[in-house]
């Protein structure tokens, strides 16, 4: 769990590990960053892991994601066992969320669901999150993943996503023969995609928000920009 709000002459914060354990970077009356290491093997078959994080009113949270994430798969000859993973953030009026996530392999024999819920305390209250999904280590076509997220503001849901893909069954239209799902959630922060870059959409919802995506055979070709820090 992660809880932070303002305070004098420092902000305060609220660390709780578990299968991931938050460490404090810095912080000043309002503005904290926090590093997310994984406390142990990260991620097994079977395995469950549950992030909270709250961003009290007015004070703006950072947070900064160390190595990315391998979901690793059931051996050979055993049946596939789920791994989940939920994370629930809140954030209140006048606060803010940045959360740069490394990227999320999926290997093969692999089964994930994941699951996001970001809840907007008031129409100025802003994230901006960074979700990169790849499909299998080098040399493997990955598992199977499930994501739903769903983002409301002030009450008012302003979206709710579904997405399955597997590795070895491509489906047209959602990822084809593309690896890599590289998405920048942008609640309240302007943002736009380079049109001369290939296979990037922006999906302008109705809140004035947006969600800007681009898929590719691999990371480090996404022209999606960082997600800024304070």
């Amino acid at each position: 769990m992660i809880a932070v709000d303002r305070a004098e002459p420092r902000a305060v914060v609220d660390l709780r590990g578990g299968t991931l354990v938050p460490r404090l970077i810095d912080r000043t009356h309002q503005h904290v960053r926090v590093a997310l290491v994984a406390g142990g093997a990260l991620l097994l078959p079977g395995d469950r892991v549950r992030l909270r994080v709250r961003v009290g009113a007015d004070c703006h949270l950072e947070l900064a994601d160390i190595g990315g994430t391998v979901a690793y798969g059931s051996p050979a000859g055993v049946p596939e066992s789920v791994a989940e993973w939920r994370t629930d953030i809140v954030v209140g009026a006048g606060g803010s969320l940045v959360w740069h996530g490394l990227p999320f392999v999926v290997a093969d024999r692999a089964h994930v669901r994941r699951t996001t819920t970001l809840t907007l305390c008031g129409g100025d209250a802003t994230a901006l999150v960074r979700e990169t999904l790849v499909l299998g280590r080098t040399g493997e076509s990955g598992g199977r993943i499930g994501t739903r997220t769903s983002v409301t503001r002030a009450g008012t849901p302003v979206l709710v996503e579904q997405l399955d893909v597997a590795g070895a069954e491509p489906t047209p239209g959602i990822l084809g023969t593309a690896r890599v799902l590289d998405t920048v959630l942008a609640m309240g922060f302007p943002m736009a995609a380079d049109p001369a870059a290939a296979e990037t959409v922006v999906l302008a919802l109705d809140s004035k928000d947006a969600l800007v995506r681009w898929s590719g055979s691999a990371a480090h070709h996404s022209p999606l920009p960082r997600t800024r820090t304070f």
